[in-house]
């Protein structure tokens, strides 16, 4: 047996019976390939120990390495598999000119090797032919590799999985803290008085990935349907409260009982409030607007939200935010309520829903 074949002989005798004269004795080998021993750079050593004619008694089960506890991964009738790591197993190590050599060997068991016994009475037999096989390993001491890398950019990127389905975000209003109640449509205009608690809950329906995190990103109010209008005051910003709030926002956990998927659910509350100037009151309905963003929970990123000590600045100045660009799945949600001193709270109860794809913006909004 070598590292990379198995060598057979066969040994041959011409023979001449009547004078009994021997013309000639040869022997004919061949050698077939076949990974005997393997050497791995996490310092693992494997073998493969095959039944041979010349030792036809042998139970390929029955053999060990050096250490007799260090028996085959995997054995039949035909063979024996070790797989076993370098300074385990009895195995020797012996230094070169910069190589470290790792040698082990198989036999057969402690008791098994050569004669099994002599029974009283019975004439001894001649012990059965000897199984060793070695293997070895080399290791170089001290090397260097070369690795070599390119800082320009690949002309072609690889380019994301595209999965393509429906998804449905809502935002509705909850009678009160529980969330146990919500608005419904004929319930509206919803009568709320100034700093009254509003609980919000946004919720990702149909899906049922427990990997799904929805993470509020961006929310606040305008005093016009456009998201993007003015006057605006932030009530979460980059998923964390708007800490220049006099009433800040109040996020609210999700008890698990009530949700089967609760990261697919947030709940959060704000005081009701309106747009002030000169000590004038706007009377105009007031919108609110969220950013949300559904992301893979397992990942860094905007799942890992770390956000301030809840500080009081000095100052209650507006804050604004630019929207960054995150490569997850971004949802606008919009709604509107009117807070005076007596203030109705308008929210559509209903939300067009598109098929989108992966890293592409869906829009849900009413009219």
């Amino acid at each position: 047996m070598y590292p990379s074949s198995l060598r057979a002989r066969l040994d041959v005798l011409l023979w001449e019976p009547v004078n009994k004269w021997t013309l000639n004795d040869f022997s004919l080998a061949c050698n077939f390939p076949m990974t005997m021993t393997e050497c791995f750079s996490n310092g693992t050593m494997s073998a493969l120990a095959v039944k041979v004619e010349s030792v036809p008694q042998l139970v390929p089960r029955q053999l060990t390495l050096r250490d007799p506890s260090c028996r085959p991964k995997f054995s039949n009738d035909r063979f024996a598999y070790f797989s076993f790591e370098a300074n385990r197993c009895g195995t020797t190590r012996m230094f070169y000119d910069g190589v470290v050599m790792y040698q082990n060997e198989i036999a057969l068991g402690k008791g098994l090797q050569g004669h099994q016994g002599i029974k009283k009475g019975v004439p001894a037999s001649p012990p059965d032919p000897e199984y060793r096989v070695t293997m070895s390993c080399f290791y170089t001491l001290n090397d260097t590799q070369t690795i070599a890398f390119f800082t320009k950019p690949r002309e072609n990127e690889p380019l994301p999985e595209t999965g393509i389905g429906e998804l449905q975000v809502v935002l509705r209003l909850a009678q009160d803290g529980s969330y146990s109640n919500f608005y419904l449509k004929e319930d509206y205009p919803v009568v709320q008085y100034l700093r009254s608690p509003l609980f919000f809950e946004v919720a990702l329906l149909q899906s049922t990935d427990p990997q799904i995190e929805l993470v509020l990103e961006n929310c606040w109010a305008t005093l016009k349907e456009d998201r993007n209008s003015t006057p605006r005051w932030d009530l979460i910003v980059d998923g964390c409260v708007n800490l220049a709030d006099r009433y800040e926002t109040v996020f609210h956990p999700v008890i698990p009982n009530g949700f089967p998927y609760p990261s697919h659910v947030k709940h959060f509350e704000i005081k009701m409030f309106t747009f002030v100037q000169n000590d004038d009151l706007f009377p105009d309905q007031i919108f609110v607007h969220c950013d949300a963003v559904l992301c893979d929970a397992g990942s860094d990123g905007i799942c890992e939200r770390r956000c301030p000590s809840p500080m009081p600045l000095k100052h209650g100045k507006k804050v604004r935010r630019e929207t960054t660009n995150i490569q997850s799945l971004r949802t606008q949600l919009s709604s509107s309520y009117d807070p005076i001193n007596v203030c109705e709270v308008k929210l559509c109860p209903y939300y067009n829903h598109h098929t989108t794809t992966i890293n592409r913006k869906i829009r849900l909004g009413h009219k």
